[in-house]
């Protein structure tokens, strides 16, 4: 609203009710009076009127906003996520501030991942047709840049998806073959030394793994888990997925060793498992034929007992809905949790926004209007 304007009809207003025929005859007082109340009544109700419609736009603007940026608040304080340029940007996870824009040394980067400390970030750096060279950044509390370094060695195939021990001291690489490339389907990267160690996929057969997605690291750091078609379904049919944990200190180089430890995770991705084991947190996506987002829940899945391999139950603990994000449901959108499971992130192309979800509560991050987010980790 213009200010200026609503002074100025004010003030015009004023002086179309003082006439010449309303002035009184001039006087000079004999003592010091105060100018009557009813002189300026109609400017100061117009400067209140004004401060008013100024104070329920900065309210309403700061409904919408959130709150502010500074205000203490749980779950990681930052998280990454590769954009147009090729590069990968830290942005505050409260406002969407871009906080270090860390621009590949060539190529772009591919995938990321991050550890759970918040010190250690792996960025897959796509040189060329199937070459890839991992960068290791390490971080600031304050998610600045502390330093990057090129680990030793490289693959000659596309980096998939990537997943960093808690610690920061390994990092699992799942990886695309493409036609032109070759090698392990999966690898583990050992840091600082770049010493890799890799699986491949076994032939196909009525119980082994047919690929190969969503790394997660168990807390030991040493058992791997990931997600693979789950064979049993596909003889009758249906369509299935089975969350399996590889020994990664084993001996061998076959995923055929990697165990099925739970079943029935069809629709779910970002498995975040529990400290203990027991339970694993991951996202659910409801999502129309077309792709156009529905909503998207954090479900727990209790893990059954060593001895076998059964269908997990779900829990909801919490859903976001389309109409949360106004003003259309996104169709080009990701979804991404953090290591405790607890805290989820949405950005939506379509909206140019990114939306948090903690606990149940729901915030749209302010500062953030970029469209061009790929990736997140956090």
């Amino acid at each position: 609203m213009n200010i200026e304007r609503l002074l100025k009809d004010a003030a015009a207003a004023e002086t179309r009710e003082v006439t010449r025929e309303s002035l009184p005859p001039l006087t000079l007082p004999a003592a010091r009076s105060r100018r009557p109340a009813g002189r300026w009544t109609v400017p100061v109700a117009a400067v209140l009127t004004v401060m008013a419609v100024v104070a329920v736009t900065v309210a309403l603007r700061g409904a919408l906003r959130g709150p502010d940026a500074l205000g203490a608040h749980e779950g990681p304080p930052f998280f990454l996520a590769t954009h147009r340029k090729g590069g990968a940007g830290v942005f505050d996870s409260w406002t969407g501030r871009m906080i270090a824009d860390i621009k590949p040394r060539a190529g772009h980067y591919a995938a990321l991942a991050v550890s759970a400390d918040r010190r250690t970030a792996f960025l897959a750096d796509e040189t060329g047709p199937c070459r890839t060279r991992i960068d290791k950044v390490t971080l600031r509390g304050d998610g600045t840049v502390a330093s990057r370094t090129t680990l030793p060695g490289g693959f000659a195939t596309r980096v998939d998806e990537m997943a960093a021990t808690a610690d920061g001291a390994r990092v699992a690489l799942t990886f695309n073959n493409v036609p032109g490339c070759g090698g392990d389907d999966l690898a583990v990267v050992e840091s600082p030394s770049g010493a890799a160690r890799g699986w491949r996929l076994p032939p196909p057969s009525d119980d082994a793994p047919g690929y190969v997605q969503a790394p997660v690291w168990a807390a030991d750091g040493r058992t791997l888990l990931f997600a693979a078609d789950d064979p049993e379904s596909t003889g009758r049919g249906e369509a299935g997925i089975v969350l399996r944990e590889l020994d990664t200190r084993a001996t061998g180089t076959s995923l055929v060793h990697a165990r099925a430890a739970l079943r029935g995770t069809v629709d779910l991705s970002s498995f975040r498992p529990s400290p203990d084991g027991r339970t694993v947190t991951a996202i659910e996506e409801d999502t129309g034929d077309d792709g156009t987002f529905r909503s998207v829940a954090i479900v727990e899945l209790t893990v059954p007992s060593r001895g076998g391999a059964g269908k997990a139950r779900v829990r909801e603990l919490a859903r976001m809905t389309a109409r949360q994000i106004a003003p259309a449901a996104p169709v080009d959108f990701r979804t991404a949790l953090d290591a405790t499971g607890r805290h989820l992130l949405v950005s939506s192309r379509h909206d140019r926004a990114v939306f948090r979800m903690d606990d149940g509560g729901f915030r749209r991050l302010p500062d953030m209007h970029r469209t061009d987010l790929g990736l997140i980790a956090w």
